[in-house]
């Protein structure tokens, strides 16, 4: 046996080395990775929670309001408002992105998606002006 790779849990460790005591053990990156980002990651997705609680509350106003305006619109504005709710949609969708250890940060990713709705937004606003 060339080598052991393992999380490097204790009771697994002991087991490996009373089992083959003279061959390595390497511990799994990915399982290094994801202990030492654990805090990082803890952090974000507590900014992201406080995103969601702060931005998901209007959100949920706006599309009401979207709702409500759309059943008296005529068919252009109907159309307008419907792209106006997939946005706010869009965004409450990646409020509630939860990541995943050790490479996807919440917070990261709604921050991402979050730029990329303003930029798209302000395309929109730039075409309404021509």
């Amino acid at each position: 046996m060339l080598g052991t790779i393992s999380d490097a849990q204790d009771t697994l460790l002991k087991a490996l080395s009373q089992l083959w005591p003279d061959v390595p053990h390497q511990s799994c990156q990915f399982h290094a990775l994801r202990e030492a980002s654990r805090p990082a990651y803890q952090i974000d997705r507590s900014i992201k929670t406080e995103m969601r609680k702060e931005l998901q509350p209007k959100l949920s106003a706006v599309r009401q309001q979207i709702k409500r305006q759309t059943k008296q619109a005529a068919a252009r504005e109907a159309e307008q408002l419907a792209v106006l709710d997939d946005y706010a949609l869009g965004l409450i969708t990646a409020l509630n992105f939860d990541g995943r250890l050790p490479f996807e940060y919440p917070a990261v990713a709604a921050a991402s998606a979050l730029d990329e709705v303003a930029s798209s937004l302000e395309g929109l606003e730039k075409r309404g002006r021509q």
